[in-house]
Order: structure tokens, then C-alpha cells, then sequence
């Protein structure tokens, strides 16, 4: 295994002292969900590789430890205090104390992200070291507030008095139609009816815009939409039944595709932040 090794070395401060006494494979800490976001604060359990359809932030609390990411089937490791994984790369995390944000690829702050990330980045790997200025700045916001929203409406403010790039217009209504049905399990016909172009002119260009298929997508939010709901129903197989999943095992091995865990593994997790809708600051085109 190849190991890619920084300076920048940051550790995550115990919180909730008796959770953390707790078996390493379990994730420990606060998860908040939104349309579009998320995010994880805490101990990163046992995970299997995987990849989900979200640009992913890591980080770490405070000098004295390194976010770890494997690849590449294993053989490759990078050691940062920050690191980017674009959506859609296979991946996991060793166990360890980060904070972790999730932007969805068709939630605007994807392409605000991107674009910043290109000022900083040269090289084209899929997973890349975060530059110190943004690890900075993400701690600032997001280690600082008691609720995430507020700190995704931190870096909304910051995106914006930085001029950053917005979404093409049709991927700004493809966003604002989600924002408007809630997340709903939206067919291809609806969708490409309310862009005004055929249904398979719509699959192709979501295809070619986000990597995936809209299939694949829909079954991603599927997911979001299920884990949502553990916090307030106990029975796995009825939360998975309400979200359209065939079936309990069905959505678990989903989560284990697409997060690397089994839904289990969340069980020591408090309670999960709903966060309502954040709507970006558009300028004129």
C-alpha cells in the first residue's frame, strides 16, 4: 500500500466520553441530514469500501491526528488533516475522530466547491489533500455552532462573497424542482416534463452531468430519505418498506454500498439532525 503523508496534523477533541468506550466498530457522535447535505461529527467506525453519489469534506477537530482514506483497492492511503473524495470514487475511512460533509451533486454547494477546489488543486485524482486555508475555514463554521445548518449557511455566505461559480440553468432547475417536491422519489417522465425535453434526451444529460445514472440516483436518495427515519422508527423493516425498498435486507445492503456500514453500526448515534432547506444566494446568469 502506497502511503501519501502531510505535514498538517489535527486530532478531535472526546466528546460524550461514555460512547466512546464503546467497541471501534461502531460510529459514535451527531449525523445531520438535510436536502442536499449532511453531515458527521464523531468516531468513524468499521466500514467496508464504498462509494455514494456526494463530494465528501474530511477533516479533522485539532492538531494531533490525521484523517485516513484508503483507495484504489487498497492500495493507496492519504493522511491529511482535510481531504476531498469526489462522488462516485470507491473508498473508505480508517477509524478515527473527523467531521465529514456531504454535498450532492446536484445540490448547488457541489459546483461552489469544485470551483474553489480548482484554484487549489492541480492534480486530477479523484481524492486530494484539502488545502490548509479551506481546513480552516471549514472548522471555523462548522466546529463552532450548535446546529449544522448553521454552518452550511456560514459557507453559503463565505461561497458568496467570493464570487464562486454557480450551476448552468438547467441544473439550477433540476435543483430547485427537488428543493420544491422535497427529495420525492420523482420519475424521469416528471422530471424531464418540468425541463421541457424527453425523457431520454433528460436521462442522458443527467448521465453525462453527474456520473450516474437516475436510476442509481434515485435509489441514493432512497437511502437518505430511510436514515432519516431511523431516529424515529425502531423496525428497520418498516422504515424500509416506507422508503420503496423491496425489503430489510435490501436496504441494508444499499447502505453498506453506499456508506459501507450496516445501518446497526448508526445505533449508538443519539439522534439525527433534521436540517431544513437551504436555498443558494443566485446571482444574475
Amino acid at each position: 500500500m502506497v502511503f501519501i503523508e502531510f505535514s498538517l496534523v489535527l486530532t478531535f477533541s472526546m466528546v460524550q466520553s461514555n460512547l466512546y468506550k464503546l467497541p471501534a466498530k461502531y460510529w459514535k457522535g451527531k449525523i445531520s441530514i438535510g436536502y442536499g447535505i449532511g453531515y458527521f461529527e464523531g468516531a468513524v467506525g468499521d466500514n467496508y469500501p464504498h462509494r455514494h453519489h456526494a463530494h465528501q469534506l474530511s477533516f479533522a477537530k485539532e492538531e494531533g491526528e490525521r484523517v485516513q482514506v484508503v483507495y484504489e483497492d487498497e492500495d493507496k492511503c492519504i493522511m491529511s488533516s482535510g481531504v476531498y473524495i469526489a462522488a462516485n470514487t470507491s473508498h473508505h475511512l480508517r477509524p478515527g475522530n473527523y467531521c465529514s460533509i456531504y454535498i450532492d451533486q446536484t445540490h448547488f454547494l457541489a459546483d461552489v466547491i469544485q470551483h474553489y477546489l480548482q484554484g487549489y488543486l492541480q492534480s486530477d485524482s479523484p481524492i486530494r489533500v484539502l488545502p490548509e486555508s479551506l481546513v480552516i475555514i471549514l472548522r471555523e463554521f462548522f466546529l463552532e455552532q450548535n446546529h449544522a445548518i448553521e454552518s452550511f449557511q456560514k459557507l453559503i455566505s463565505y461561497c458568496s462573497q467570493n464570487d464562486f461559480k454557480y450551476q448552468n440553468i438547467r441544473a439550477r432547475h433540476l435543483s430547485e424542482y427537488l428543493i420544491l417536491n422535497n427529495q420525492k422519489n420523482l420519475t424521469v417522465k416528471q422530471i424531464a416534463a418540468k425541463l421541457n425535453i424527453s425523457e431520454s434526451r433528460f436521462s442522458h444529460w443527467f448521465s453525462e452531468n453527474f456520473g450516474i445514472s437516475y436510476r442509481s440516483y434515485r435509489k441514493w436518495i432512497r437511502l437518505l430519505q430511510t436514515l432519516q427515519a431511523i431516529e424515529q422508527d425502531v423496525n428497520l423493516t418498516s422504515i424500509a418498506h416506507q422508503s420503496h425498498f423491496s425489503d430489510q435486507p435490501h436496504f441494508s445492503r444499499t447502505c453498506k454500498q453506499m456508506f459501507g456500514i450496516q445501518p446497526s453500526l448508526l445505533k449508538f448515534i443519539p439522534f439525527i439532525e433534521q436540517m431544513p432547506i437551504l436555498v443558494a444566494p443566485y446571482k444574475p446568469y
